[in-house]
């Protein structure tokens, strides 16, 4: 009866997170897509990468193809479906992606209920990194990492070994920037085993016994030797892609250079602005400070680590999110067990009734009712945020003028660079920053002659004879544009002006 129960637990836990999972997948896509969906088409169409750039209209610039294998198959996906094809596989990568949380979560924490409840919130917290980029793929791929290197270390079967190869080679090649953190993520496990050795050492020396911690626990796992034989050969993996060196210099590079210091997602987290991550800490140190819980040293050194990955920069709050729900899973059913014994079964008898089976699935499909509503009614592309009718303009003005377009020197803005690659209008600047540093394009700042001219920190003017431009568009309402029009610049001629977007051409 017991079995039959927590099937039928089973099946209603991956129904629910698969709901819920569709319901916070975004419809209307992020810039990032865009460009995605053409470099994607360029590999394929020229069989094959040549480090150059082909979409801005400068001459001569290398582009590294930070995820060329995630760009391919977007594109393949896009050509058979269109938008649709991209929405829907992005509804399926975040199904993906909680159904295994959860079963990570539950296999690794050895519960059903707390695993579902941590996997439902875990998935709450990442809704806005759930979209159509690389990393909803690598957050996959991390979680089956975690996995498998705690497999590898309890059992010391080697084919969970081979999988942490055959995850490192995907990673390199679908995300080359997340790689190295991949290594990351090996380190708690080794500074475990060493400091459990010296302990044992120095136990041996004096005569005494090694006395469990009541608080923090220092396991000795001898499987960690042939981890740490995987993690070399892992290493070697980044030689296993068409991009030479990237993968061992691309994350140095960008470190190195000033785009992180202006890029929204990489600026350090504020943690009161982020009520859901300030409410997990909470309660990881509620329970660790006032109860009896237990925590081991690898847990503590991961979670300390990610949590000052994650301060250093918000983008990092994503692996908080997911390594840490396997951690706060495993203190919490630690927790919950030294109350009630069995208490996992005993749960799932309670959940699996026809009362509980109702409470349970009437408040997870009244959350993704919720969240999906406003998507259901939302477009694939903002035009709001996008240049739409713009672009079509622009691309029919030139056409009737007999003008090549990549001729034109275009200045555009950044958040919208990638919808104009999309159009096939060559750009200034689009979202991907590190092909405009000088670490990557020695000699060439233009991603901070951008950031300076948009901010007016330098007279625009200087920026556009600088770079010979000769038609600019800008949003309506940018400090620029009203510079422009407020001082009745007579070197711009405007040529289009819609609700969100205007069009110069730059007079000589």
């Amino acid at each position: 009866m017991k079995n039959n129960q927590k099937r039928i637990f089973e099946i209603l836990a991956l129904i629910l997170i698969a709901i819920f999972c569709i319901s916070i997948s975004p419809k209307t896509l992020q810039n990032d897509t865009f460009y995605t969906i053409k470099i994607g088409e360029y590999i394929v169409k020229n069989k094959g990468i040549d480090m150059v750039e082909p979409f801005a209209w400068y001459q001569g610039l290398e582009y590294t193809y930070p995820h060329w294998l995630y760009d391919v198959m977007i594109y393949v996906i896009y050509s058979l479906g269109g938008m649709t094809g991209i929405y829907i596989s992005t509804c399926i990568f975040a199904v993906i992606l909680g159904i295994t949380l959860y079963e990570v979560n539950s296999k690794l924490a050895k519960n059903k209920v707390v695993s579902f409840v941590i996997t439902i919130g875990a998935i709450y917290m990442l809704r806005d990194y759930i979209t159509a980029r690389a990393q909803l793929v690598t957050f996959i791929l991390f979680i089956l990492q975690i996995f498998c290197m705690e497999q590898l270390i309890n059992t010391n079967k080697k084919r969970y070994g081979v999988a942490l190869v055959t995850i490192s080679i995907l990673m390199a090649n679908l995300h080359v920037a997340v790689w190295p953190f991949s290594f990351v993520l090996y380190l708690p496990y080794i500074v475990e085993y060493i400091v459990a050795c010296m302990e044992e050492r120095t136990a041996k020396k004096y005569g005494k016994e090694v006395i469990p911690g009541q608080k923090l626990q220092i396991i000795k796992k001898d499987g960690v030797k042939i981890l740490i034989i995987f993690m070399l050969i892992c290493i070697l993996t980044g030689f296993l892609t068409p991009l030479g060196t990237t993968p061992y210099t691309y994350l140095i590079k960008t470190m190195q250079g000033e785009t992180t210091h202006n890029i929204s997602e990489h600026q350090p987290m504020t943690l009161i602005q982020s009520t859901d991550v300030l409410c997990s800490i909470i309660i990881l140190l509620a329970i660790l400070i006032f109860t009896n819980s237990k925590i081991k040293l690898k847990d503590l050194l991961m979670i300390g680590g990610l949590l000052l990955l994650m301060l250093y920069s918000r983008r990092q709050s994503s692996l908080y999110v997911l390594i840490g729900s396997i951690i706060l899973n495993r203190i919490i059913y630690d927790w919950m067990e030294s109350w009630v014994k069995d208490i996992d079964n005993n749960l799932i008898n309670v959940i699996t009734t026809r009362f509980g089976m109702f409470i349970v699935s009437a408040f997870i499909l009244i959350l993704s009712l919720y969240f999906i509503k406003p998507r259901l009614k939302s477009e694939y592309i903002d035009k709001n945020t996008y240049p739409v009718e713009m672009s079509e303009f622009i691309k029919n003005y030139f056409k009737e003028k007999n003008i090549d377009l990549s001729e034109v020197r275009l200045y555009n803005e950044y958040n919208y660079g990638s919808y104009l690659i999309y159009s096939g209008i060559p750009v200034f600047i689009d979202s991907r920053a590190d092909l405009y540093s000088p670490e990557f394009n020695e000699g060439q700042d233009i991603f901070m002659d951008f950031i300076k001219s948009s901010n007016l920190e330098v007279y625009f003017e200087d920026i556009f004879e600088k770079y010979d431009i000769t038609h600019v568009i800008l949003y309506k309402d940018s400090k620029m544009n009203r510079i422009i029009e407020k001082a009745n610049l007579e070197n711009y001629k405007l040529l289009k002006k819609d609700e969100k977007f205007v069009f110069y051409e730059v007079k000589k």
